[in-house]
């Protein structure tokens, strides 16, 4: 696991192995624009097999279109454990068991679409509030 620190007027980043890498200020904040530009690729990447549950683990799985964006930051706020995906749509996705019924509420409420898996047998597994 890294660790980072900042010294005086130098970012150091330390490797597992003893490895020791030193940044300035700009090429500190240079890594940081990276980083945060590809933010979701890197969680999306970091965190993979924690979201490659058992099949029948129940997952709510959430569509939101451009015109709902608006609602996400209330949307991570009362589901914890929610992860974005980066399609054309935002898909996100929590486990269930983190899943309050006010949280189920809040998307009837907001009109966004979502969905539980695993599915049941319904053909038609979307839902909207």
């Amino acid at each position: 696991m890294a660790k980072f620190d900042f010294f005086s007027e130098r970012v150091s980043i330390f490797g597992g192995s003893d490895q020791r890498l030193d940044l300035n200020p700009q090429e500190a904040l240079d890594l940081l624009q990276w980083l945060t530009e590809h933010r979701d690729a890197l969680y999306g990447l970091a965190h993979q097999h924690a979201t490659q549950r058992p099949s029948r683990e129940k997952l709510l799985e959430i569509h939101i279109y451009q015109e709902n964006l608006e609602h996400l930051d209330k949307l991570k706020a009362a589901i914890p454990g929610l992860h974005e995906h980066m399609p054309v749509i935002k898909v996100l996705d929590a486990p269930m068991d983190l899943v309050t019924e006010r949280a189920i509420e809040l998307l009837k409420e907001l009109q966004v679409e979502y969905k539980i898996h695993p599915l049941l047998e319904e053909d038609n597994a979307f839902s909207q509030g």
